[in-house]
């Protein structure tokens, strides 16, 4: 069974130092298979991504389509 999780990671940027980034690992029966980095800095709003692609049953081949349409459109429903 295909599971999209929040993915955490701590990125450096010398002009803002540290802070923390949110993208989507896809885990397939427990074991991570993919995962897009840096989707948005705003968790809230890449914890609704999640929340939607599972809700959805997201195929992971469309996972790149989807999330570029969040970022075009940035707005979760």
């Amino acid at each position: 069974m295909k599971e999209y999780r929040l993915f955490v990671q701590t990125m450096y940027d010398r002009s803002v130092g540290f802070y923390e980034t949110y993208g989507v690992a896809v885990f397939d029966d427990g074991e991570m298979s993919r995962v897009v980095r840096d989707v948005s800095v705003e968790r809230d709003k890449v914890e609704a991504l999640v929340a939607r692609f599972n809700r959805e049953h997201l195929e992971p081949e469309h996972l790149g389509q989807a999330i570029e349409e969040f970022l075009f459109d940035f707005e979760v429903t």
